[in-house]
């Protein structure tokens, strides 16, 4: 490591005493912007009234640190190279912690180690604060879908499998977690949540949302902004978080940036919902358009979308950051701009008020302002935005962090901890004959087997850390003595990287048949003088990613490559069958539900994700997840979301349309009987509020978790509604013959909906409040709202 890389505790004391004494704590008979006690607005005025044009455009402008424009070959900061490449500053430094085209990202080190950020990020923030005309620190945005992508991080489960856990309160903690570890490295800005639905399984991006359902999602989203960011002003803790990405939709084919095929009236009532909750309960600071085409404009163009919808209408207060190279695509995939002038043009008219990652389209600002053709009012609307930011995160005050603190504070045996508590919580069984939970003390043999056996599986977005444990180990680290472990992989779904692993940024190898085929007669030896099977199976980070190092969407739900082969193989050996998925979208696995003894859903777990699964195949923990997404049989079945239109019900020649598996399914090791809901009136008025109670029963004989679900239904509506909406849910813990009564307070908003005239108001008429353990079990009372 470099001199330049590291600081010294007599360095930071020195920063200390700069800060100390230098005009940036300067309270009294300097610049208003300086004054930490004057108006945030104040501040902003005055400061913008003091810059230049070039100063103004260059706040809007982000950098990509690894991409080596102001680094030394070692991945050190240089003031030499900064001093050519950003004489007027800089709005925001975009993800330090990452060696993306650095020398050491061909050495297959994709992060910096977990004490080199925070010098790095001081560095940088030195040359802006002491080196530029005004001395403006930067905003540094990093990557944080389930934990803070960097090496050290503590990596949880990917957003649907913490969807999977109904339980916003433990995303809350996560995303906490997130912020800390982040912020103590110099963060400021995350790009998270992902608040769009999961409703196109072959997309490689399903990996990122926390469900199908807009109420759900809406509560997981709300859930992680006050984990990341809390109540405005920011702490010293949290990090401003960017709603992402406004609006996806559901992309034709289920491919990455394709069009997103959708209506004014399905776009309010599902793909809105989450985002219009979290900005009116949350506050978040950010919003990041989508790539792709919303009602036929791309979004980062769309005037009608982020600003009538966005801040017109759901009241959107906070700042539009460009995705990365979503302004250029204007002009090189959606063909809306004839050059990159152009596009900063439409970008900026439609209000995006940054360009990341490297801003090198709004680089043209100032001669766009000076030739006409931009106003520089929008400029100064968009960068004032920005700079209130940094006010608000106190970084004119602080813009410096203690290296000190990083080590102590990543990954800590709390967040461990949690890390195991969200995984378990999230694994979610989907189908047992009784064989499990397995006797961890009990003579057997056990063959472990599967592509995804060993290694373990951390899904896209994820940073580094060498404690991740996979099944294979957490399973051995549990087993009494008399219980012998022996696994075989079974087939690859594609080729490891340098690393021997199957990260997201790896190009896709495929494998070779003959190979696999020898890997499953292999398997099925392992399997034959064992006495039961564990298959994990599943997908990678390869074959189902955002679609950026390659393709990562799917034409098909089934398993990857010869899975299926090898699913048959072990089958017929007649051994009992465990079956373990853990991927990052919904698989249609048929055979398994049918056949396989157990299945269990884990989606990617994170670093704990071994141990979790060793506890509750064992029987440590018992499962409590619920699908966050409904699981199609098939590709020809989408889409398959539960909250279908009426007329939508059929049958194919096939077969009657159906799920493979529910929304909101998930079995236990307990049983559980919950009571039809009482409601607090059979009728009510179209303005009053009600509640809904049910009795929770374990009748089982292990304590374990159930999650009621409230769903409404609107019988007769002056526009279709779906079938059922859940608006209300709660996970609850309960002992052997524990009786708990549960009620859920609903405002009118659960009733209402966009009539035929587009007005949000509650049609009188007969309605069906259900409970229940899924969208498909459930208990019914009527409602009847008076005109």
């Amino acid at each position: 490591m470099s001199t330049m890389m590291m600081i010294s505790r007599r360095t930071l004391l020195a920063s200390s005493a700069l800060l100390a004494f230098s005009p940036v704590r300067a309270a009294t008979g300097g610049p208003v912007y300086r004054d930490a006690r004057a108006p945030v607005a104040d501040r902003v005025k005055d400061l913008l009234s003091r810059m230049t044009l070039e100063e103004k455009v260059a706040q809007m402008c982000s950098m990509w640190t690894s991409k080596g424009k102001i680094l030394n070959e070692d991945g050190s900061f240089s003031p030499e190279k900064a001093a050519t490449a950003l004489p007027h500053g800089l709005g925001q430094i975009g993800r330090p912690a990452d060696t993306f085209g650095n020398k050491r990202f061909f050495k297959g080190d994709w992060f910096r180690d977990v004490e080199e950020t925070a010098p790095l990020v001081n560095a940088m923030q030195r040359y802006f604060v002491e080196k530029t005309r005004l001395g403006i620190p930067a905003l540094v945005h990093e990557e944080t879908a389930h934990g803070y992508q960097a090496r050290g991080a503590t990596i949880f489960p990917i957003p649907p499998a913490l969807g999977s856990t109904w339980d916003p309160e433990l995303v809350e903690q996560v995303f906490s977690t997130v912020a800390k570890e982040a912020r103590v490295r110099g963060v400021n800005v995350a790009l998270s949540p992902v608040v769009d639905l999961m409703r196109e399984p072959r997309w490689g991006r399903m990996e990122e949302f926390f469900g199908e359902d807009p109420y759900l999602v809406a509560q997981m989203g709300a859930a992680a902004v006050r984990g990341q960011q809390g109540p405005r002003p920011l702490g010293k803790d949290k990090v401003f978080v960017t709603l992402k990405h406004f609006v996806h939709g559901s992309p034709e084919g289920g491919l990455n940036k394709a069009p997103a095929d959708f209506n004014e009236r399905t776009l309010r009532e599902n793909y809105l919902v989450p985002f219009a909750h979290i900005i009116k309960t949350s506050d978040p600071a950010v919003i990041m358009p989508a790539y792709n085409e919303v009602e036929g404009v791309p979004a980062h163009a769309s005037r009608q979308l982020l600003e009538k919808t966005g801040r017109e209408r759901l009241g959107f207060k906070g700042a539009y950051f460009s995705d990365y190279g979503g302004i250029e695509e204007l002009a090189k995939a959606h063909h809306v701009a004839a050059d990159m002038d152009e596009a900063a043009i439409l970008a900026l008219n439609a209000g995006v008020d940054a360009d990341l990652p490297d801003g090198t389209v709004y680089a043209r600002l100032p001669a766009l302002v000076r030739s006409g053709r931009v106003s520089e009012a929008k400029i100064d609307a968009a960068v004032a935005r920005i700079l209130a930011m940094k006010f608000e995160a106190g970084l004119f005050e602080n813009p410096y962090v203690d290296p000190r603190r990083v080590k102590r504070e990543t990954n800590t045996p709390a967040a461990i901890a949690l890390a195991r508590k969200s995984a378990e919580k999230a694994l979610i069984l989907l189908r047992n004959d009784g064989i499990l939970p397995l006797d961890p003390n009990a003579k057997m043999k056990l063959a472990v087997i599967g592509p995804n056996s060993v290694e373990a599986m951390i899904g896209g977005y994820s940073g580094e850390n060498d404690r991740k444990v996979g099944v294979l180990a957490g399973l051995r680290a549990a087993a009494g003595p008399n219980l012998t472990i022996e696994q075989s992989d079974g087939v690859w779904i594609s080729q490891p990287d340098a690393k021997g692993e199957h990260g997201m940024m790896a190009i896709m190898k495929p494998v070779p048949d003959e190979e696999n085929r020898a890997r499953i007669a292999q398997a099925v030896e392992v399997a034959k003088r064992s006495d039961a099977v564990l298959l994990v199976i599943g997908d990678n980070p390869q074959i189902t990613r955002e679609a950026v190092a390659g393709p990562g969407d799917r034409n098909s739900l089934d398993l990857f490559g010869l899975q299926n082969d090898l699913v048959d193989a072990i089958l017929a050996t007649g051994k009992p069958v465990v079956t373990l998925l853990l991927n990052g979208r919904p698989i249609s696995v048929n055979r398994l539900a049918e056949k396989a003894n157990a299945l269990l859903e884990g989606w990617y777990l994170g670093e704990e994700g071994g141990n979790a699964v060793a506890n509750i195949v064992f029987g440590k923990a018992n499962p409590g997840g619920k699908l966050p997404v409904s699981i199609p049989r098939s590709v020809g079945e989408l889409p398959a979301f539960y909250n279908r239109h009426p007329s939508s019900a059929g049958s194919y020649v096939e077969g009657k349309r159906g799920p493979l598996y529910p929304f909101g399914h998930g079995l236990s090791y307990t049983s559980f009987d919950i009571s039809a809901p009482r409601l607090s009136a059979p009728e009510i008025g179209r303005t009053d509020a009600f509640w809904v109670e049910v009795d929770v029963t374990n009748t089982g004989k292990r304590e374990g978790d159930e999650v009621v679900q409230i769903y409404i239904r609107d019988e007769v509506s002056s526009v279709p509604r779906p079938v059922l909406e859940l608006k209300a849910f709660r996970r609850i813990t309960l002992k052997p013959g524990e009786k708990r009564t549960v009620r859920f307070d609903l405002t009118p908003d659960a009733l209402a909906f966009w009539n035929i005239d587009m007005e949000w108001t509650v049609e009188p008429g007969a309605f069906t409040i259900s409970a229940g353990p899924s969208s498909a079990v459930l208990k019914s009372s009527k409602l009847t709202v008076r005109a």
